[in-house]
Parts: structure tokens; sequence; C-alpha cells
């Protein structure tokens, strides 16, 4: 009997691409191919391609930078501007974490890889999609950042308290491909099935890369005792207790957020509109990516709304406005 795993599928997928670029390949003309979209991570710059029609067939791009997937890839990339409160973090010109946008001037992001910077060794991008390219449909907008505040009971080696704000030396000026986010009241409990994460971090543990192109992944939302006694089974070990501060989610095989990803929202849809998100939680630390059932951890937002808005107030920075009134993609 054939048995169709995922060795077998990986096969058949790059029989299917080596015979497809055999039969395409040639027509964008050296060195790009006609490729899948979905593999693409770079198209090649336009041309007066000697065809009266396009290159490739549908489903396809004229590509200069593509990759095959090695694992089942159960990831999507985002379209561009399609969270728009989504920032990157760099330091010395490169990428090291994730943050959202909560206020024009305000990222919120975790404390942890923050410990050993100053506000001049982080610089903030909003608007970007693809971390490789200059030329994309909206343009990304950089600002310096002018004090990092962390929380002042933050501890490494459990998680707990893993907050931090970023103040920008100048706003952002919002705009269709950047927004800011809402943030939950204080105490609120999130019974939502599934939420989002979207960043750029690794698609597995054993990528030498961070992903180029902003990925997506939804995850199940995982119950506090449910989570600490799948995590006892793990490297934390028997005892481990789960810090009061966080939230889980995860814990399928092949889908999670992982190394690089850390900062990075944690969002779940807001009553019954589909396009409105409001920040359930902050990418904070795992057991490997993607282990079934090895769920990943968050820091718990909503447990420190609060704290958001006294540092906003001390900073004059104008309130967030409630969740309930507010969508996403408006702005602030």
């Amino acid at each position: 009997m054939f048995i169709l795993d995922w060795t077998n599928l990986r096969l058949l997928a790059i029989g299917v691409f080596l015979l497809s670029c055999i039969l395409h390949c040639d027509a964008c003309g050296a060195p790009f191919n006609c490729v899948a979209e979905e593999i693409c991570l770079k198209e090649a710059p336009e041309r007066d391609w000697l065809f009266n029609s396009a290159p490739c067939k549908v489903g396809e791009s004229c590509c200069e930078i593509f990759a095959l997937p090695a694992h089942p890839k159960t990831e999507e990339h985002t379209q561009p501007g399609e969270y728009p409160w989504t920032v990157a973090l760099l330091s010395n010109g490169k990428y090291f974490g994730g943050g959202s946008l909560i206020s024009p001037g305000v990222v919120l992001t975790v404390a942890h890889f923050l410990r050993s910077m100053s506000a001049a060794d982080v610089l903030v991008k909003a608007g970007e999609w693809d971390l490789a390219s200059n030329s994309e449909r909206f343009s990304a907008e950089e600002r310096g950042v002018s004090q990092i505040v962390q929380h002042e009971d933050f501890v490494l080696t459990t998680g707990a308290n893993n907050i931090a704000l970023l103040y920008l030396k100048s706003p952002f000026e919002l705009k269709e491909h950047i927004q800011t986010i809402c943030l939950p009241p204080q105490g609120k409990f999130f019974k939502q099935k599934r939420c989002y994460v979207a960043g750029w971090g690794k698609q597995t543990i054993d990528d030498t890369q961070y992903s180029h192109v902003q990925k997506k992944i939804d995850l199940p939302m995982v119950g506090r005792v449910e989570c600490q006694d799948q995590l006892r089974k793990t490297a934390p070990g028997p005892n481990f207790v789960l810090a009061t501060s966080l939230i889980c989610a995860g814990g399928e095989k092949d889908r999670d957020a992982c190394t690089g990803d850390g900062g990075s929202a944690l969002f779940c849809s807001l009553g019954d509109f589909a396009d409105r998100y409001e920040q359930a939680g902050i990418v904070s630390w795992g057991v490997g990516c993607g282990m079934e059932n090895v769920p990943g951890t968050f820091t718990n937002v909503a447990l420190f709304r609060e704290w958001i808005d006294r540092s906003l107030a001390s900073n004059d920075v104008k309130p967030l406005r409630n969740c309930d009134n507010f969508s996403a993609r408006i702005g602030n």
C-alpha cells in the first residue's frame, strides 16, 4: 500500500516543481524562473517581455528568488498591509524581534531582548512586509526610540511580567498600512478558540535565517492548567509553575510562533467582526517550535492594561480607546 505521508508529499511536490520548471522556467528569460506564487520570495523586475501575454501561467510569478519549503507548510505569508499594527525591531540594521503599534508613538513588545539595549540601539519599522525588498506596494517607515520602559518586576528565568514599551522619537502618521491595534480592558479573559500571530520569525527551529516576508499563523488558545501540565513534560520539568502573567496558545505539530517572533502580538478577532482585532498576548517563550502538545507562552496583555495606561499618562500620551468601539484598522 502506498502511504501518502509528508515525505512522499514533499518528494511529489519537488517532482511537480521540477517538471513545471522544465516546461516553463525559460519563459521569464534567464536568470529568472516561473514558479508558484507561494514560494516566490522576490519577484523579478518588470521587463519588456517578448510575449503577447504574461510569461507565466495563472498562479505563478516570474521570480528572482524562490524557495521550496523544507517541511510541511502550515504557515502562510500575510498580504502587504494586512496587519498594519505589526512592526519590526532592528538593531545595527538587523531584525531581532517584533512589536505592535498601540499608539502612533508607542510600541508594545517584550522585555527579555531589550535588557542589554539602550534606546539608541533600537529602530522601529512600521508598514514593513518584505525585509529583503525596498520596492514594495507600501513603503515602510522608520522611527528611532527615545525611551524604553520595561516592567519593574520582569523575571527572565520564568518570563513573568515580560512586557516593555518603546516610546518613539516622533509618532508615525497613521495610514492604510500603518495603524494601531486595540488593547483589551484590564482582566479580560479570551474565550476564542483560535487567535493569530504575524511576524518575521523562523518557520522552524532548525532554520538558519528569519523569514524575509511577514508570515502569519493561527493558534488554538490553551487553558492554564492544560498548558502547565504539558510544559511539565518537557524541559522545564515536573515542578514547573506557569507564571500568572502568562497565557498559552499552540501545541499543534508544525504550527507555532518561533525564534524571532518574540515581541509580536497574539491577536484575536473582536466580537462578530472578522476584520477587527484586539491584542490578547505578546510572544514570550516556548520549548522548541511546532511540537505537538507543547504550547507556547504569551504575556497576558489584559493583566497589564492599567500598567500600560499609567505609563502612557506619565509620558503625556493620549489614552487608548476602548476595544468596544474601536477598529484596529481605523487607528488611534
